[in-house]
């Protein structure tokens, strides 16, 4: 006994050894395996956390991720309107707005518990009176017949999440961007305050949110008087294609874009996982989880209606619940997936054709500005996809900020008064994304003014050069026909 005793501390020192040993050679096979992996920039591989959640903290992981939900009291001024007025005399604008906040696009766990109301504000107080008195009265044009005919004027559930429509948080979001653009732009325009009806065209998809938003926002903007004499004008298509919305090709470069998006997920197997155990917390029909858990753009849709309300984050069950690692790691890789699909030839191509249309109809409306006939204010009511295909056709640079909701892109017409007036010599215009000036990042203004370190113009000339002789570049054509009917792609 004496011995067995003497020799056990030994025998324990050599256990010891040979774990420590074993880690060691674990962390060496690990090394070894990481140098091996080829340099390359990739998605980042998101994990589940097991901590328990439920409600999204804001923390600088997740700043970006509540921006996109573009909470009413968060819309501030931008560059708008800050072209100095003694030089450059603005003649009209062309707003491209998205809805704003709507409800899910999918059946979703615990929905009808989800608040998707908003405080009752001042000026949310008076668009309702406004609205109550002019349908009271029945002298509105945009309720009459029409495509818009039997459309509530407001969400019909004040405090609900209703499947793909407007919610009054919604409402809101566009009453403060037109009330705040409206501000922007007094002072060098103040031709805003007193816009008649037949001085605004407005162009709106057939959905409810759509419609909804546009009014919100242009009674922000423009005389209460004008709004109620104003006729919207129905797209027949998201991408406000008008005239020139029939193109085959297209499809074949949207197959295109999907499959490399579809390569990628394959290739990011973690990313698959995470969101179909996360889809399962979500989504409540069973067909539903099926189809969209393979998914992480629809996952990330349907996340964003219990973010953007401070709503707890759903479970499966009581040991699976949705945490702040799946929220996180579900932006970052569709943001990824994004910002790969920006640099894809298929992608700007798609772009182009989608957005030819309504590329068209600006540089259009654009002269009407110049010629004093107006209108001198063009709004077009679209969604997420007018606003990315249209930032692509122009070239412009990939910002998953500009997506979010109410989000907009301005078009600002000038004519520069130390010019005598000549046709289009001497008109100018600018481009600002969700109030950022980026007409620098548009690759076919040549010659850019430079007004101040921020502020850039671009000759109207450039567009219509653009649209008429370079626009089909890329498809070795000279027209949109031949771009859509061509065999060999």
């Amino acid at each position: 006994m004496g011995l067995e005793m003497f020799r056990f501390p030994g025998q324990q020192k050599a256990l010891h050894c040979y774990i420590i040993m074993s880690i060691w050679i674990l962390m060496l096979v690990a090394g070894i395996y990481k140098f091996l992996e080829p340099h390359q920039r990739s998605a980042p591989e998101p994990s589940v956390n097991t901590d328990p959640s439920h409600n999204l903290e804001f923390d600088v992981k997740t700043k970006r991720i509540f921006k996109l939900c573009n909470q009413p009291h968060e819309i501030s001024d931008g560059d708008e309107g800050t072209v100095e007025s003694n030089k450059w005399v603005l003649k009209g604008l062309l707003v491209l707005i998205r809805h704003g906040d709507r409800g899910p696009l999918q059946h979703l766990k615990n929905v009808s518990a989800i608040h998707c109301g908003t405080p009752e504000t001042d000026l949310l107080t008076a668009y309702k009176s406004y609205l109550h008195n002019l349908t009271v009265s029945g002298k509105v044009s945009w309720i009459g017949p029409g495509p818009f005919h039997g459309f509530p004027l407001l969400p019909t559930l004040a405090n609900r999440c209703q499947l793909g429509q407007l919610t009054m948080q919604g409402v809101s979001q566009l009453l403060a961007l037109g009330h705040i653009l409206k501000r922007s732009y007094s002072f060098i325009w103040p031709k805003i305050q007193n816009l008649s009806q037949s001085e605004v065209v407005v162009y709106s998809t057939r959905y409810r949110r759509t419609f909804q938003s546009a009014l919100a926002f242009l009674y922000g903007l423009i005389p209460g008087e004008a709004l109620a004499k104003l006729n919207v004008y129905e797209s027949q298509s998201m991408s406000f294609c008008f005239k020139d919305c029939g193109c085959p090709i297209s499809d074949k470069y949207s197959k295109a874009v999907q499959q490399s998006i579809n390569k990628d997920l394959r290739s990011h197997p973690a990313v698959s996982l995470l969101a179909e155990t996360t889809g399962r917390a979500i989504f409540s029909s069973v067909v539903e989880q099926a189809i969209l858990t393979s998914d992480p753009h629809s996952v990330r849709d349907a996340l964003l209606t219990y973010v953007c309300h401070g709503s707890p984050l759903p479970c499966e069950n009581t040991n699976s619940c949705v945490r702040r690692q799946n929220v996180v790691g579900i932006f970052a890789y569709t943001d990824w997936v994004t910002h790969q699909k920006w640099k894809n030839v298929n992608w700007r191509r798609f772009c182009l054709l989608k957005s030819y249309g309504l590329i068209k109809n600006i540089v259009s409306q654009m002269l009407h500005m110049v010629s004093s006939n107006g209108p001198y204010l063009v709004l077009y009511s679209g969604h997420d996809h007018t606003l990315e295909q249209l930032t692509a056709a122009l070239g412009l640079q990939n910002d998953p900020l500009l997506f979010r909701y109410a989000g907009r892109i301005v078009f600002e017409v000038y004519n520069d008064n130390r010019e005598p007036q000549n046709g289009v010599k001497g008109v100018y215009f600018r481009v600002l994304s969700n109030g950022k000036d980026v007409t620098k990042q548009i690759a076919f203004c040549k010659d850019l003014v430079k007004v101040t370190s921020k502020i850039n113009l671009c000759k109207i000339e450039d567009i219509i050069r653009f649209i008429h002789d370079d626009y089909f570049v890329h498809f070795n054509v000279t027209n949109f026909k031949d771009a859509c009917f061509a065999k060999n792609v």
